[in-house]
């Protein structure tokens, strides 16, 4: 396979609210989807039509949330400076918007400002946004927990773990090892806690139940955003035979997000209201082996991403 390039998004962990539906929030969804499925062409087209979207309707949140997406994309193509002024634009937007749940969107912000310039190398700024960050963080967990907003409340923490590590890096490391590591923490089907990591533009490992998988990309770009989860492969051999003709190795989990799979994808994974996981063959439909006790509720079908090698 050629050239990877891993990357997080932050941009998939804002909180869209009663926007959702604003003509320049849904090109940031579409862009945001295009991103994930790996056609980045797309991505940038239906970000900038979004920024210019939200400035022409005067959207300032519109704009925020495209600027977001754009400096996500920058950064993981390596275009620095474009993404540093689209960072601090973001920032600057997210400060101004009032209400506590907006304290989510500005802590997403200044989260991605610091990865743009850790990197940059400018640690001592990154430090800063990490700790402000964190910060709000805090305070939007908080006012999610007093809404009930259980879902929002564990999204902070996860966030929060992400810049802890982040953090740890640049205190605790080696001058030589402070260099961005990119690093997600993946809600796992198993119900056992999942840490990602991988060098920034390189590789990645899963750290799973105290074994250290390496993550090998089932396409060109691997995406990763907040809602990625690790399923255990199968013990059944048209998985496994479908995962060596598309990636040419065998491992025992997937990483996946949820969504319709693409034309190309060899399977997809289906999740019931009663948490059964199905393999599920494309284009036929046949179920190809059952997953049971799996500990996700709600219907859902989820894209094949990657496959996790001992």
């Amino acid at each position: 396979m050629p050239y990877q390039i891993l990357w997080a998004i932050p941009a998939s962990a804002l909180y869209l609210g009663d926007d959702a539906d604003a003509p320049a929030v849904r090109l940031v969804v579409r862009g945001l989807n295009a991103l994930k499925s790996g056609h980045l062409d797309d991505a940038e087209r239906f970000a900038r039509y979004a920024l210019d979207t939200a400035r022409k309707g005067r959207h300032s949140l519109g704009e925020g949330i495209a600027a977001l997406l754009l400096s996500n994309l920058y950064w993981g193509l390596g275009r620095i400076q474009p993404a540093l002024e689209l960072a601090r634009r973001t920032r600057e937007v997210f400060q101004r918007q009032p209400g506590p749940d907006q304290r989510h969107n500005e802590a997403i912000a200044v989260l991605n400002l610091g990865l743009v310039y850790h990197l940059t190398g400018e640690y001592a700024g990154a430090l800063n946004e990490y700790y402000r960050a964190r910060q709000l963080l805090d305070d939007a967990s908080h006012h999610w927990i007093t809404k009930n907003e259980m879902e929002q409340a564990n999204l902070c923490e996860r966030l929060k773990q992400w810049i802890d590590h982040l953090t740890g890096r640049l205190i605790e490391s080696a001058p030589h090892e402070r260099v961005l590591t990119l690093f997600l923490p993946v809600d796992s089907a198993d119900g056992t806690q999942a840490h990602l990591w991988g060098e920034y533009a390189w590789g990645a490992s899963l750290l799973l139940s105290g074994r250290t998988l390496r993550v090998v990309p089932l396409r060109e770009w691997l995406v990763l955003t907040t809602d990625c989860w690790v399923f255990p492969v199968p013990d059944d051999s048209q998985v496994h035979q479908l995962i060596q003709q598309q990636v040419g190795e065998d491992g025992d989990y997937i990483l996946a997000q949820p969504g319709d799979p693409l034309p190309d994808d060899p399977f997809y994974i289906s999740v019931d209201s009663e948490g059964i996981t199905n393999f599920i063959r494309q284009p036929t439909g046949e179920v190809i082996a059952p997953v049971q006790r799996l500990r996700i509720l709600g219907v859902a079908q989820y894209r094949p991403l990657a496959l996790a090698v001992p």
